[in-house]
C-alpha cells in the first residue's frame, strides 16, 4: 500500500456574480410552525465523594447542547411533514448535603459540603402535522457523455431548503431522590445513618417551539400607521 495520500493542484479559480434588488419591505422572519411538549424520563445514580448525613438542596439546570429536526415526508399529505426531534443535554445539578466531622453520644457534627455533577440525556420525539415552506426537494443532474472516452461532463441543481429549527421556551423538574445503602452509625442520635448513593428519578418537561426563516413581503396598511 503506498503512503502517498490525495493531491489537489488548483489551476483555476474564478467568481463571478449577478446582484438582484431585494423587492421593497422584504424581510426573513421566523415564522412558527408549531409547538409540542415533550417529557424525557431520566434515572441515574450519583456517588458522593463522602458519607452523607442528609441532603440539603439540590439545584438543578436544564442544558440542551443539541437540538436538530430531521423531516420525514408525509406520504398521506405532501404539505404536512412529520419527524424526528432529536435532543441531546444534560441536567445540571448541584447537590448540598451534611458531611460528618465528629460524632459523640448526644449528637452529630460537621460542615455542607456541595457536589456538581451533569446527568446526560438523549432522545428522538416524534412531531406530526407542521406544516414548512419548501422551495423544491428535486435534485436534478445531467451528465453529458462526449465521444472522447478522455472526457465526463456534469451539471448539478439542487436547491437548498431553510432547515426547521427548535427552540425550547420552558422547562420544568419533577425529581424523587432515594438514599441506598444507609449505614447507621456507629454511636450518636438513633436512627441517624450516613450514605454515599443517591438513585435518583427525575421526569423533565420541555415546551418546545419549532419555527422555519421565510422571505414575507410587508404590506404597508392602506390605513396608515396604528396611534
Amino acid at each position: 500500500m503506498s503512503d502517498s495520500g490525495v493531491k489537489v493542484t488548483p489551476i483555476l479559480t474564478d467568481c463571478t456574480s449577478q446582484t438582484k434588488p431585494a423587492e421593497p419591505n422584504t424581510f426573513k422572519v421566523d415564522v412558527v410552525l408549531g409547538t409540542l411538549n415533550c417529557q424525557i424520563d431520566i434515572e441515574a445514580e450519583i456517588q458522593l465523594d463522602q458519607k452523607a448525613l442528609d441532603i440539603k438542596d439540590i439545584d438543578k439546570e436544564v442544558c440542551v447542547t443539541q437540538c436538530e429536526f430531521i423531516e420525514i415526508t408525509n406520504p398521506s399529505n405532501d404539505c404536512l411533514l412529520t419527524g424526528k426531534l432529536f435532543l441531546k443535554g444534560y441536567v445540571r445539578k448541584n447537590i448540598r448535603y451534611s458531611a460528618i466531622d465528629s460524632i459523640s453520644n448526644d449528637g452529630v457534627c460537621g460542615e455542607i459540603r456541595h457536589c456538581t455533577v451533569n446527568v446526560p440525556f438523549t432522545c428522538a420525539i416524534p412531531v406530526e402535522n407542521i406544516y414548512p415552506t419548501f422551495e423544491s426537494n428535486d435534485r436534478i443532474i445531467q451528465s453529458f457523455h462526449g465521444r472522447k472516452l478522455t472526457q465526463f461532463d456534469q451539471s448539478l441543481w439542487q436547491p437548498q431548503n431553510t432547515p426547521v429549527e427548535a427552540e425550547i421556551n420552558s422547562v420544568t423538574i419533577n425529581e424523587r431522590d432515594f438514599y441506598n445503602n444507609r449505614t447507621p452509625l456507629y454511636k450518636g442520635p438513633k436512627d441517624e445513618a450516613t450514605f454515599t448513593t443517591l438513585r435518583e428519578k427525575m421526569v423533565v418537561s420541555l415546551n418546545i417551539t419549532l419555527f422555519q426563516k421565510r422571505i414575507v413581503p410587508l404590506i404597508p396598511s392602506i390605513n396608515g400607521p396604528i396611534r
